[in-house]
């Protein structure tokens, strides 16, 4: 089963790269913030939240033409949160994905624009006339992402994650930036496809969207013991920044020891509630399975 998973994995993520290139291909070649866009966008990267819309796609048999497009806006939006993210007076990166970050490679200036053209280009996408749907879909997902990253989702995580640097805060001011800050938009890559499910049942929403919150926790958690245990040509950026930093982290909050119960008690958490939907759950399986076990 895990051969076919993994070549589900791969076909998934080729699926995606190949229509986020299609996207970027239509606009002007010749122009630097082309260039860092496409920088950003394309330079690699595991495409979780993408291979998330498909899984959940795979539950109800969702049109992979139709998915295609609620990824892509997924994706260039992690895009742009990773290109903000890098800049010195953020989290202040100088690698991403094993290569230099948007902003050493292209200026801050570039960086800073090719991240506001890359979320502007997850609404195009999402509003496009090739995108098969009915137009009250298209509202309701351009709702749901438009919430999971703006004043009370992604830009509020990041603005708790800055305030929070060189400062000593408890588990549920850690779990609520994180929540915003990286679950937010995990949780999107779940309700979103779901929403244009021809089975639509609010029960199984309901499940898929606590799923998703606990899938968002537990990529997070990793994230936190990873940047603590692997080397930066491991992670493919810098670790141990967090550390360096004094970020809020669970690592840094609780240990490793715990962080790796409360890992441990997530997964456990999130197979139950993935064995709750009626479909092919395999592939969900298979990522989160993914998710508690990555090196990088």
């Amino acid at each position: 089963m895990n051969n076919l998973l993994d070549e589900w994995q791969i076909s998934q993520k080729s699926r995606i790269t190949n229509f986020l290139k299609k996207k970027l291909d239509k606009k002007s070649l010749s122009k630097t913030i082309y260039e860092a866009s496409n920088y950003a966008l394309l330079n690699g990267g595991k495409r979780f939240r993408a291979l998330l819309v498909y899984a959940i796609g795979e539950i109800d048999n969702i049109d992979k033409n139709q998915l295609d497009f609620i990824a892509a806006s997924i994706e260039t939006i992690h895009a742009y949160s990773l290109t903000h993210d890098d800049l010195p007076d953020m989290d202040d990166d100088s690698l991403r994905r094993g290569l230099p970050s948007c902003h050493v490679k292209y200026g801050i200036a570039q960086a800073i624009l090719a991240g506001d053209a890359l979320q502007s280009l997850a609404f195009e996408v999402l509003s496009s006339q090739d995108f098969k749907i009915k137009d009250q879909q298209k509202i309701i997902l351009i709702s749901q992402l438009s919430k999971a990253i703006g004043i009370e989702g992604m830009a509020l995580g990041q603005s708790l994650d800055m305030e929070s640097s060189n400062k000593k805060i408890d588990v549920r001011l850690l779990e609520e930036m994180q929540k915003n800050k990286t679950g937010k938009l995990i949780h999107a890559s779940c309700v979103m496809p779901y929403s244009i499910s021809k089975s639509f049942n609010l029960s199984i929403e309901s499940t898929i969207s606590k799923l998703a919150f606990q899938i968002g926790q537990l990529y997070q958690i990793v994230d936190d013991i990873l940047d603590n245990s692997s080397s930066s040509e491991c992670l493919g950026k810098t670790s141990g920044k967090d550390q360096k930093a004094k970020k809020a982290t669970y690592v840094n909050i609780v240990g490793i020891p715990e962080s790796k119960k409360i890992k441990d008690n997530l997964y456990s958490n999130i197979k139950k509630l993935i064995g709750k939907i009626p479909g092919n759950t395999q592939p969900l399986i298979y990522l989160a399975d993914k998710i508690y076990s990555r090196e990088y």
